[in-house]
């Protein structure tokens, strides 16, 4: 594709987008079938607004008195990722990009390997940038995330600032819908890493055999140096994924880097880091097998997962063991994965649980804590469907009796949730009545304020605050400690 795309037939163009609207003299015009408008409807539009060349998947038909060229092709979308990386001339090439994919811990994974290849480099210049859900982080400034994994205009954009600010890193987040949609199409990736694979995203995808099938499309390959799978997940230890320089990792199974004699630790967890296997470094130096202690304020088994797979990447690019100790000794967390915003007379926990996999994360995590009662504050999960909703009260209905003394609140967060994030009527009843089905106790709420200020108004010393849900929720961390300061 990179051959076919800078061939002589093809103009030269300013610009490039899908969105006709944008469309400037000179462009490139990819027309792309979207969810909601097929973009071959606006093919004409984008000519008579001064496109220089048009994509297209169908046969050209265009009325238009500009003649111009008009490229059949067999996928736009691929062809606008190629087109954009093509534009911005290739920049993770001159990168090291470390791709996360799984259902869940690629921003807590993204981050810690972010911080820890930084945390190297803190007398310097800033050595790695972040591509993902919370934040993008070019090296010279930070922008508010907003797709996990950006269009690849943006994302293109993002790598070559990043490459121009002299980074030499690059950790991403890469979602199901980043690789279904081909938006990393023109990527080239040093690292690549498989965290887990559970129940989500029944919007996009389906049926679950087609999600597990393009998480792990992602990790097949062997232009990558290294590639990190979780031994201990059974749609990613299966022997299907055949590429080299693989090393799996785990805390149940024999896999190549293990954590071992884990202990909680001050609600954080203690545990030895080690690797069974020599492995090649970055530098081409060989890192023998070794065993070293860490001790993190993160609790949680899905945590030492996370852990792992950063340790592994430092210890990749040369890091020292007594460094990466340091930093995690010394690191306190990262927004709103199992995020301790209040720790006095009671403690709040902030968490974007949104699917049973992150769920049960969560509560796995709970069950090691002390505490009098468990305070639950839940949003549901608005426009992603009832099945998502259905397995998320089910896994809740699952864990509560479990947690002990505990009261249940949710919430549609009506006054905050963003139009995207709204909670259907569909959503809402069924997950009301799963949680009825299985006699859980709940209190609903339309909206977020009330919630907060009654959990406030019960909470005694000695007692947990969970806050969970997706993006309905990230103000809920500022409500609540506001509710508190008043």
């Amino acid at each position: 594709m990179k051959e076919q795309i800078t061939k002589n037939n093809i103009p030269d163009y300013t610009g490039i987008t899908c969105d006709s609207r944008e469309v400037k003299p000179g462009f490139a015009f990819v027309a792309i079938k979207g969810f909601n408008r097929d973009g071959h409807d606006y093919i004409n539009e984008a000519i008579e607004k001064g496109a220089s060349v048009v994509f297209t998947e169908k046969e050209p038909v265009a009325k238009t008195n500009r003649n111009i060229p008009i490229i059949k092709v067999q996928n736009s979308r691929t062809v606008f990722a190629q087109l954009a990386a093509d534009f911005y001339e290739y920049p993770s090439e001159g990168l090291e990009l470390i791709g996360v994919t799984g259902t869940n811990g690629k921003t807590t994974t993204t981050h810690l390997i972010y911080h820890l290849l930084n945390h190297n480099h803190k007398k310097e210049k800033k050595a790695a940038g972040l591509i993902g859900t919370v934040k993008v982080d070019t090296g010279q400034e930070i922008i508010p995330g907003k797709l996990t994994t950006p269009a690849p205009i943006t994302l293109q954009k993002y790598l070559q600032e990043m490459l121009k600010n002299n980074l030499k890193y690059v950790c991403m987040e890469v979602s199901s819908h980043g690789i279904k949609l081909d938006r990393i199409a023109g990527c080239k990736f040093s690292v690549k890493v498989g965290t887990n694979i559970s129940i989500d995203h029944f919007d996009l995808h389906p049926n679950f055999p087609e999600y597990i099938n393009i998480k792990k499309g992602f990790l097949q390959g062997n232009k990558s140096k290294l590639i990190l799978i979780n031994q201990d997940d059974p749609y990613l230890k299966s022997p299907d994924i055949l590429t080299k320089n693989l090393l799996n990792y785990g805390i149940d199974s024999k896999a190549n880097i293990r954590a071992e004699n884990i202990e909680k630790w001050n609600n954080g967890t203690l545990f030895n880091y080690r690797l069974c296997k020599p492995i090649k470094m970055d530098n081409g130096n060989l890192l023998s097998p070794l065993r070293f202690p860490i001790k993190m304020h993160l609790p949680g088994k899905h945590n030492i997962y996370n852990s792992l797979v950063a340790i592994s990447i430092a210890l990749f690019y040369g890091l020292k063991p007594t460094l990466i100790q340091d930093f995690f000794a010394n690191f306190m967390g990262i927004w709103r994965r199992l995020q301790f915003i209040y720790k006095k007379d009671f403690i709040i926990l902030d968490d974007c649980a949104h699917n049973p996999g992150s769920y049960q994360a969560v509560f796995n995590a709970v069950t090691k804590l002390k505490y009098n009662k468990v305070y639950i504050v839940n949003s549901l999960r608005g426009n992603r469907g009832v099945k998502i909703n259905k397995k998320n009260a089910e896994v809740i209905s699952q864990w509560l009796p479990r947690l002990g003394d505990y009261s249940l609140f949710t919430s549609n967060c009506n006054e905050v949730v963003k139009e995207i994030d709204r909670v259907s009527q569909n959503e809402e009843e069924i997950f009301l009545e799963i949680l009825n089905k299985n006699k859980i106790r709940y209190y609903h709420y339309n909206n977020l304020t009330p919630v907060l200020k009654d959990v406030i108004s019960q909470v005694n010393r000695g007692d947990l605050i969970l806050l969970l849900g997706p993006h309905a929720m990230d103000q809920a961390g500022k409500m609540i400690l506001k509710i508190i300061k008043n």
